[in-house]
């Protein structure tokens, strides 16, 4: 999580590091074959619909356009900049 000085927004913190994401081998895998564009990626970390917190895990869940189910990002929960997974997640539908 980046630093956020006294008076800062978490969003502003995140919008000026989101340029330090890095991905795990297993998300780059997952991004290629899924043909899903880091774009969506980092607007669904600084923009998300909906997050949802377990087990040291946060998914930021993200409606894109022309797309029935949501695209959920996983990172690691104390490290937003860390993308472990990302998937259109079919028990999202949008709506």
């Amino acid at each position: 999580m980046p630093d956020v000085m006294p008076g800062a927004s978490l969003d502003s913190a995140l919008s000026r590091s989101i340029s330090m994401i890095r991905y795990d081998e297993h998300a780059e895998f997952e991004l290629e074959r899924r043909r899903i564009a880091k774009a969506w990626v980092e607007d669904a970390i600084l923009h998300p619909d909906e997050t949802e917190t377990r087990a040291g895990r946060r998914s930021y869940l993200k409606r894109l356009p022309y797309r029935h189910v949501m695209l959920r990002v996983v990172t690691a929960r104390n490290d937003p900049e860390y993308v472990i997974t990302v998937y259109f997640d079919r028990t999202k539908p949008c709506g």
